[in-house]
Order: structure tokens, then sequence, then C-alpha cells
């Protein structure tokens, strides 16, 4: 290769990634920005799996099938207001935290569902304008923080905006209805009891 040629080429590789460290730069300057740093501390409890990974899209929605002993319930989680508590619920369902958990606790508005503990906590996104509609799936914390325990609104909730909003149910909402309708025995134990068996994402 000639002279000229090998610098043309250095000229136009130089280019090229001077524009796309331009377009990174911008797209991370947007509102909101493309991805965002999460952090999740280990709290020193037992983990069956790891903390994720830190950097999580902030667009997009996932889609997960929570198949129960009741039927399947299908998740539509929204990045956009909580990526990293969606990245920490896919992560830890791909690496089957949530297969045979059962969801143990029901109150007059909502059930609770999957363990307290993965063995590592974040914190809680909230904007302070959570509104919980029925069909809600929110994030239980757990010393002010997340965790990996999730619940799901059954009836239109008034509840304070300080549960982290990941997403809604689209289908499925009749399997939370059956274990509503049985009501809850001592500590909130439901009496119609309900077990998921496994979490497909995606």
């Amino acid at each position: 290769m000639r002279r000229w040629q090998r610098v043309l080429a250095v000229v136009v590789v130089a280019t090229v990634v001077f524009v796309l460290e331009g377009w990174l730069a911008s797209a991370q300057a947007v509102s909101p920005p493309l991805f965002k740093q999460c952090t999740y501390t280990r709290t020193g409890a037992p983990a069956t799996v790891r903390p994720p990974y830190s950097l999580t899209p902030t667009i997009g929605v996932v889609k997960v099938t929570v198949t129960t002993t009741l039927g399947p319930v299908e998740l539509r989680l929204d990045r956009t207001n909580a990526p990293c508590a969606v990245h920490s619920l896919g992560h830890l369902a791909l690496g089957g935290f949530y297969r045979d958990a059962s969801c143990g606790r029901l109150t007059p508005v909502l059930l609770e569902c999957g363990p307290a503990e993965a063995g590592f906590r974040f914190r809680a996104e909230l904007s302070g304008r959570e509104k919980y509609p029925r069909g809600t799936v929110a994030m239980v914390p757990a010393a002010g923080q997340n965790a990996a325990r999730f619940f799901v609104v059954y009836r239109d909730a008034a509840l304070p905006p300080q549960y982290t909003v990941i997403g809604r149910v689209v289908a499925g909402l009749g399997v939370i209805d059956k274990v509503a309708a049985g009501g809850a025995g001592d500590g909130g134990t439901p009496r119609t009891p309900v077990t998921i068996t496994g979490v497909q994402v995606g």
C-alpha cells in the first residue's frame, strides 16, 4: 500500500472514531440517557445468584412470563422509570432465582411474591409521583432499598409513593384474583397457596 493510501486510511478511521465518540457522548447527554450505571451492593446474606452487571439500558420494555401453580401471569416491565430494578429482576429470573418461590403474603390490595433476599440490594428508583392502580408490579423495599421481592396490585391501592414501580400485568391477573378471593390467614399467608414454578424472560 502506498504511503498516501495508508495516511488516508488512518484519517478515515480517526474520523469515524471521532464521529462515533461524539454520537455516544450526545446520546448519553439526552434525558434520560440510553444507559444507567446501577450499584448493586452485596449484603452478606447467602446468595444463589451473583449481582447483575452494573450497566443497563434505560429504554424499552421486557416481557416476563411467570408460570405458577394456578396458571401463567404475563408481565411487561418498563425500563424507563426503574432500569436498575427491571435489570435485577430479569437477571434473577434468568438465574432461576424465583423457581419454586411462593407468593407468601396477601393484603387487601396486593400479593407479594418471591424470596426477600438475593444477597444484594440497590437503591429505590422513585419520582414521588408513583401510583398503584390494579395490575401494577412493584418492588417490596428492604431497609429502604430494593432487594428481590416484588408485589402485584389486584385492587387499586392508595399507597405512599415509596415502592419502585417496574411494570404491569398484561395477562393472567385472574390468577392473582383467585388467590385474593381465598383471603389471608395468620400473618397474611394466602389461604389459596400459589407457587412460582418458572419464569421466562423475553
